[in-house]
Order: structure tokens, then sequence, then C-alpha cells
């Protein structure tokens, strides 16, 4: 199974690599580096999420990173909705966009 970032979820990453390289740009790169092997872990193990609210979206916290990965399956693509940090305020259902 193959994933696709739908675009929040990109704008999230790039915000994550600005925020954390003004500060520290090694950790940016090492950050950047674990978030895509957890998404590359989800291609192998779609299922590891837990369900949300919306049966449609499953959420996967990255090991060792404070950042949740809500998606969804559809038509066999794992479709990655946003990278959210679990400090940030959640919104009450995952926005698709």
């Amino acid at each position: 199974m193959k994933f696709v970032l739908l675009p929040s979820a990109k704008e999230d990453l790039k915000e994550i690599r600005q925020y954390i390289s003004k500060e520290n740009p090694t950790a940016s790169k090492m950050v950047s580096e674990r978030i895509k092997k957890a998404l590359l872990m989800l291609t192998e193990q779609p299922l590891i999420g837990h369900v949300t609210d919306d049966e449609e979206v499953l959420e996967w916290h990255i090991p060792g990173l404070p950042y949740t990965l809500p998606y969804r399956i559809v038509n066999n693509e794992i479709q990655i909705l946003r990278v959210f940090h679990e400090a940030q305020n959640r919104p009450g259902k995952w926005e698709c966009n």
C-alpha cells in the first residue's frame, strides 16, 4: 500500500520543518527523517492506528515524537490528512483538503 500526503499534511510538514530549523537545523532533519520512517512503517502496517469518532479516520501517534498522523484508507491508498502536534488544539473533526 502507498501513502499520499493531502495538501493540509504537506503544509503541516513544511511548517514543522521551518519551525524546528529556526532553532536547530540538525533536529529539523532528524524529525523529518523520523516522520518519513513512520510514514513508511504505516504503509507496511496500515491498520496500526486507532479508530476515531469519525469511523473513516484512523490516528497513529508517531513513536518518540509529539506528532499524530490522522489518516484514512481509500482504494488501497493511505491518505495522510494532517501531521498534528499533540500540543495543538485538536479539531473536532479532521478536515480533508
